[in-house]
Parts: C-alpha cells; structure tokens; sequence
C-alpha cells in the first residue's frame, strides 16, 4: 500500500526493535505505519511516510535529508520530539506543533538501540490530531454527561415504582438496611416485625426491589381486613361453582399472583387457625389447590410476613401454630419506632413535605421551632402518623412557614407541650426554652445551636443566656 517501508530494508541485524513493534505494530509484521519518520542516531531524517508530507504540507522528498535539530531551530517543528528522543534517549509522548501549518498533532517517539545499547535511529509518529482529541473528550464528557442522566433517571423511576421512600440515616436503620441487602437474593422465609405504622409494608417493598425478582409481581395482602369466610378464597383462588356468589369464570387468588415474585402476607398474626394450617402446607411444598379445585399447582414466589403482634407470645397461647411461626421466623426483621431512631424523623418530614408540596401545588416550608417539636414528639403512630402530619400542615397552613402555632389541637397536650398553663404566649416561650436548652445541651456552643436551630450565632447566644440562667 502507498506509504509502507519495509524495516528490514533500513536496520541492521542485532537493532532492537521489539519496543516498536509492540507499540506501532502489534503483529510484527514489520510495515510503517502511516504518519511516521524515521532518523538516525545524530537526527538526520532517513525516511518519512508518503502519508506524513501530504498531511502535514511537505513536498515529496523534501525532508529527507534534513537534520530534526534543524526543522527545530527554525520553527518547523515545536518541539521536533525526534531531536527530544535523541537528546533524552527514551520514549516521548507529547504535542508536537506543525508551525507552517498551524496543526497541533500528538506525536510518540521511540529510540531504537543496537545489541550493545547504542542509539542507532529515532523513530516518531502521529496518533490523532489535538483537534480530533477535542472532539474525542467532548464526546466523552458528553457521554458521561449522558450516562449520569440516565442513571439518575433510572434511579428515579425505579424509586417510585418502588415506593420504598426507606429512611436510613440512624444506625439503628443502617444496620436494618444492610440485613435487607444481604438477604434480599435468598429464598428464606423473612418475618418483619414492629409497632403499628413504622414501615412494614415499605421494608417488604425495598426487600423485593433488592432481590432478583425484582421484575416479577408484588402482592401485598393485609391478613386483618380480609373476611374470616372469604379469606381462604382470596388467597387460593377457587374454580367456577366454588360457593354461592362466586364468579362462573372462577378466581386466581393472591398466592398465585405471585407467582416468580413476592408474597407480602401482612398481619400475619390475624390469620383464622385453618389458614395457618395451609399456610404451612403452602412452605412446604410451594404447591396451591384452589378451593372446589382438582389440581395442585406448582408455584414459585418468595414469602415476606409481618406482624405487630408477639408471635412468640401468641404460640403460648395457643393462638398461632409453633410449627408455622418456625417456618416464618427464618430472618427476623425488626423496625423500632420513630421515638427510637429520632435521626429519621427529619429526613422523614422533608420528604413527605416535599411529596405532598408537590401534590396540593404548594410551598412550604417548616420553623426550627417546629422542626425541634418533631423529633421531639413520640409519634405513637410511628411512620403513618408522621406522614398524615405532613399532609395535614401543607393542606391547612396558609403561610409560607409552618410554625408551633399551626400545631393540630391534639398535639398541644403533655405528651407534646410541657408547662401548659398560661397564655399561648407563655406556653410557647416555655417550649422554646425546651428546644434551646435541649440544643444546646447537645451542641455545647453557640455556634453549633445555631447552625442546628437555623439562627444567627448573636440570637442563640441570646437566647442560651435567657433560658439557662
């Protein structure tokens, strides 16, 4: 092909070209490669490319010949990396300027030795011009710039198809969070277990959306508010003619809903005696007839149950079968409530805040007084109760920041408002000296309440000396 010199021609026997080889010409197949010039030991050009004089404005020939310290000198080239190869005696990578032709191209240079390890030539060629390096990194910051998108955007939707919204920033949850993860891709049975409202329901969720079911179904079941006679059906399912009422065309239940997915069963405690029975089949042998219904079918889904009640206490009883709470209580899961992980509490707010802001088209924003009430309160509804909170002050607050004074009646009693006699004035001035002297308690420094409480340093020096005489 036009361009191609054939080394073996140019060295002698014993030069080591094996660096070049592996750089230039992988294949050893000993062709120059195009955009190359090639020197000797005391820089005087041998022989170039057809390719390097028409793309770099050379007439035929008219190199060849000249000394690389010459085309240096006189601007030719800046750097001439062929005369910084002999000078240094090693392999350059650098920006090479083409001057009469205003082109900047990245150039490598590699030295050539004899068997005794004398320099014997000097050979350079271009890789890609600066220009097509540029365009090189903006497709590259582009595409990165693209991936991140995505990747968010990804995120994003995988986050409300989830509904999950888990809250991690207390220990106590971090340490939940890596249990999940680390049980998500098991087939275990898992039991999540916690007060009413603190979460059951999002837990089983996330469970599910770590696992590799992921893409299958997720049915959720609260065991409490199904009809001790229709609970059997909708779980199971039942054939055409099963019982008075029932569809002609027959019903898959829930359990077979979720098939290649996940079977949530919440307030597992409230299941009548003989479901248990068949619950416990069920784990067995992971095979369902529907009521009324000849065949077994085979299923395969992962089981997540929860409860708010002491199952322990309920096998004691009698209430619930020991058998079944052994097969359920592989992996315990427990979520403690709100007034056991305060740091959540925040976090929380902010995010229903923002959720509902968003729904009822408005912006609100909450006090530091109020913010303090928050974590403070014992939220005896846990998790539920704090979002219908939420929901409750972007609904009825008129102005632009949610204060003590926008507190529902129900919330100004003992459990939320110490001191309750007086004026509102009072009482609020009284619950103010609370929040400062609670922060200040655990910050130790004016500044550090501040930046807690939202305040200028001057004001929580103030009020610090006030409330703590």
């Amino acid at each position: 092909m036009s361009g191609e010199m054939n080394f073996a021609e140019l060295f002698e026997d014993g030069i080591n070209l094996q660096g070049l080889f592996e750089i230039v010409n992988p294949e050893n197949n000993l062709v120059l490669a195009d955009d190359m010039m090639l020197s000797d030991a005391k820089g005087t050009i041998i022989r170039v490319s057809e390719s390097y004089e028409r793309n770099f404005g050379f007439a035929h020939g008219s190199i060849v010949g000249r000394s690389a310290f010459e085309l240096e000198a006189d601007g030719t080239f800046s750097p001439c990396i062929t005369a910084e190869v002999i000078r240094q005696k090693k392999k350059i990578t650098a920006t090479q300027t083409i001057n009469h032709i205003h082109k900047n191209v990245m150039t490598v240079g590699i030295p050539l030795f004899d068997s005794v390890g004398e320099l014997k030539f000097a050979v350079c060629f271009n890789t890609v011009s600066m220009e097509q390096i540029n365009v090189i990194q903006r497709n590259y910051r582009h595409l990165q710039d693209s991936l991140q998108h995505y990747s968010e955007e990804i995120a994003e939707l995988r986050a409300r198809a989830t509904s999950t919204s888990l809250v991690v920033q207390s220990a106590s949850m971090q340490r939940l969070y890596t249990l999940m993860q680390n049980t998500a891709n098991t087939k275990a049975n898992i039991l999540i277990t916690g007060e009413t409202g603190v979460g059951k329901s999002a837990v089983a969720k996330a469970i599910h959306a770590m696992s590799n079911r992921a893409d299958g179904p997720f049915i959720e079941v609260n065991c409490a508010v199904l009809h001790e006679n229709l609970i059997e059906s909708e779980l199971f399912g039942y054939e055409k003619g099963a019982f008075t009422g029932a569809s002609s065309a027959g019903k898959i239940g829930k359990i077979e809903l979720a098939n290649k997915g996940t079977l949530f069963l919440d307030e597992i405690g409230e299941l009548p005696a003989h479901i248990q029975s068949k619950l416990l089949q069920l784990i067995q042998e992971k095979t369902i007839e529907r009521l009324s219904g000849t065949k077994r079918i085979e299923l395969d889904f992962r089981l997540l149950v929860a409860t708010n009640r002491n199952l322990e206490e309920a096998v004691q009883k009698g209430l619930f079968r020991s058998d079944l709470f052994y097969r359920l209580n592989v992996i315990r899961i427990h979520i403690p409530p709100l007034r056991q992980r305060r740091e959540d509490i925040l976090p929380m707010a902010h995010q229903f805040l923002a959720r509902f802001s968003k729904e009822y088209s408005k912006e609100l924003t909450l006090s530091p007084r109020l913010q303090a009430f928050l974590e403070q309160y014992e939220w005896p509804g846990n998790v539920r109760q704090l979002e219908n909170f939420m929901e409750r002050l972007v609904i009825t607050v008129q102005d632009p920041v949610a204060d003590l004074v926008h507190l529902p009646v129900e919330y100004i009693g003992e459990r939320a408002i110490p001191n309750q006699g007086g004026t509102l004035a009072e009482r609020m001035d009284a619950y103010e000296g609370q929040i400062i002297r609670d922060a200040y308690r655990r910050c130790g420094t004016t500044v550090a309440v501040a930046k807690e409480l939202g305040i200028s340093q001057a004001t929580a020096a103030r009020k610090i000396a006030k409330y703590t005489k």
